[in-house]
């Protein structure tokens, strides 16, 4: 208990706290967004290190819970030679607020320069749009799980899933909105990540996440179309659990504008293999259902911590619950380990 106490930060303050006070040896610094919220980074190692490890948390803003203790728990291990960079917070006002999104409604994670620019929306997605963010505060009668049942019924589950969470850039203040140009966090942390990492040899880069895959577990998820041998390669270092972004796999789907890929082409000769890590909680339509309740109430109700759309987005994304904090230290123990195979492979 005392180690998910020591890790699990009641609040975005507090992480920041504990993370400065992780790193304050280091080499370190901090990035203003808004207000005086900060993305921090801290470098450990040499500074021309060939091979570097990177770990980055909060994109999604709540999901920092989760990745803020994973990369606390990295931080304690015992010391290697493997420089690496950590990214604490890329979106400081999404988890200070319990969003899933910034201060625009901008899911930054569809805002990092997708390919065809900063437009459209998936027919789906725009005939599903007055039943995903309907203009009224949540609460009272709400047949939001007929209307997606029936949705599912008549496009199949993966066809509606990739349409809904891919990335739309019409509905700005709709779900998943990927903004109209690049947010100031990404791109304070895209230029950081690419001052740091180009000319290396060699990167690993973690993301860390939460919500997708069965509660407690990890789903790895690999960034760009990878040949089966270099598949296997990665398996061998990461585990059998590896999948890369096949809109056809039951936990894959497709993303428009996504960090990893936008990091990945900026690092040309680069040997770069960037990883989503997933913490599971709910089911996909039970955390479609928490973030629709609370961007209900952020655009058109009276927020406060403890409505029960923000204590949804909680469940959803940053479980209160020891047996589920206790396995994110244990997957972050784990793939920390084999990120060091990895990069030596």
């Amino acid at each position: 208990m005392d180690a998910i106490n020591e890790r699990f930060s009641p609040d975005y303050g507090e992480a920041r706290r504990r993370f400065r006070a992780a790193t304050a040896d280091v080499e370190h610094g901090s990035i203003p967004v808004v207000g005086d919220l900060t993305i921090d980074w801290a470098w450990i190692g040499r500074a021309d290190a060939p091979r570097v490890l990177v770990y980055t948390s909060g994109v999604h803003g709540v999901e920092g819970f989760g990745g803020g203790a994973a990369q606390l728990e990295t931080l304690s291990l015992p010391a290697t030679d493997v420089a690496t960079l950590y990214v604490h917070a890329v979106n400081p006002y999404g988890w200070a607020n319990l969003r899933r999104v910034n201060e625009n409604n901008v899911d930054l994670n569809r805002n990092f320069e997708p390919d065809g620019g900063y437009v459209g929306a998936a027919p789906a997605y725009a005939a599903l749009d007055p039943m995903l963010n309907p203009p009224t505060p949540p609460g009272g009668l709400d047949t939001f799980w007929l209307q997606a049942g029936w949705a599912v019924l008549a496009q199949g589950y993966g066809a509606l899933k990739n349409a809904v969470v891919s990335g739309q850039y019409t509905f700005p203040k709709g779900l998943f909105y990927g903004g109209t140009a690049i947010e100031v966090g990404p791109a304070a942390v895209l230029a950081l990540l690419v001052e740091r990492l180009s000319g290396r040899e060699r990167v690993v880069h973690v993301d860390w996440h939460s919500a997708l895959g069965r509660y407690g577990g990890r789903t790895l998820l690999l960034e760009g179309k990878v040949p089966p041998a270099e598949l296997a390669r990665i398996k061998s270092a990461l585990g059998e659990d590896v999948r890369t972004w096949d809109p056809s796999d039951p936990q894959g789907y497709l993303i428009l504008g996504g960090m990893t890929a936008a990091v990945m082409t900026r690092l040309p000769g680069v040997r770069y293999d960037g990883l989503t890590c997933e913490f599971g909680t709910l089911s996909n339509l039970a955390v479609l259902a928490r973030l629709r309740a609370e961007n209900r109430l952020h655009h058109w109700g009276a927020p406060t911590a403890d409505h029960p759309a923000k204590l949804g987005m909680r469940e959803a994304f940053a479980p209160i619950d020891s047996a589920w904090q206790a396995q994110v230290l244990v997957h972050a123990r784990e793939l920390h380990a084999g990120c060091l195979r990895l990069l030596a492979s």
